[in-house]
């Protein structure tokens, strides 16, 4: 077996296993949202899922909140910068976010690609999130962060929007994974509490 097949192979076992729906765990149900982590083979840190549903808004409402990049700071708990680096649609973009991390850590940064796509009727949206880590060099005293995932966005038969945010991701540079790990509960859950609150508004 070749090296470039091996590599194939491997990380489509990986992909296989981080978007299975089995193997999941419950670990919060707060607020309407459920949080679930798993494992993932090969790696050291761990997988989150976050789920809820939300009344009185829309695909194209969830949506905007999502690709407001110059916001992030408002949806995300942990990030404390960010900018558009290439906007290639209004749902379709590349962009920069610097990631605060807890002393003695350095804080870290990520570019991601994220894109919408929608379903034949409309009533479903998957938005795949993507890091280019070599798009853009990272910046002095920073860490580059790696990962991928996913937000999914669906009408209910209720004529609500059920929204799903996964993610696998690695902090790059020394974190001990018991850390890193710490906030795969905390990170969703506080994320899908802001998409509420912007959304409330």
């Amino acid at each position: 077996m070749n090296k470039l097949f091996l590599t194939a192979a491997l990380f489509a076992a990986f992909s296989l296993n981080l978007w299975a729906d089995s193997g999941w765990e419950l670990k919060k149900d707060e607020d309407g949202i459920k949080v679930y982590v798993k494992n993932i083979d090969g790696s050291s840190f761990k997988a989150y899922k976050g789920v809820t549903t939300i009344k009185n808004t829309t695909i194209d409402d969830v949506l905007n909140v999502i690709f407001d990049v110059n916001n992030y700071d408002k949806l995300f708990p942990d990030v404390s910068g960010q900018k558009i680096v290439k906007n290639i649609d209004k749902y379709h973009n590349i962009h920069y976010v610097v990631i605060h991390t807890p002393w003695p850590v350095s804080d870290r940064d990520n570019v991601s690609e994220i894109k919408a796509n929608f379903s034949d009727d409309g009533k479903s949206v998957h938005v795949d999130i993507t890091s280019l880590n070599d798009y853009i060099p990272a910046e002095k005293n920073l860490v580059r962060a790696d990962g991928k995932g996913f937000w999914e966005i669906e009408e209910t038969p209720e004529g609500n929007v059920k929204v799903t945010y996964q993610y696998h991701g690695s902090p790059g540079g020394s974190v001990p994974a018991w850390l890193a790990n710490s906030f795969v509960v905390s990170h969703p859950l506080e994320t899908l509490k802001n998409l509420h609150k912007r959304l409330d508004k």
